[in-house]
């Protein structure tokens, strides 16, 4: 079990080392927000190239619907 702290230097010890776990995971958290977002421009970006690259297609091979 762990010391509860007692002094103010020991309180602040505490203080900083939570508010440095905190501050690691907010810059956690942004960073894969910005990996989120490429991600999701590379996924429109693919789904652009998938479509177009159908739409090729369609015209290579056109199949007749009656």
């Amino acid at each position: 079990m762990t010391k509860k702290p007692t002094t103010v230097k020991e309180w602040e010890k505490v203080c900083n080392n939570l508010n440095k776990a905190l501050n690691s995971m907010m810059a956690d958290e942004e960073n894969m927000q910005a990996r989120l977002d490429k991600l999701e421009e590379q996924l429109t970006m693919t789904v652009g190239v998938v479509k177009y690259l159908e739409m090729k297609l369609d015209r290579l091979n056109p199949v007749r619907r009656n």
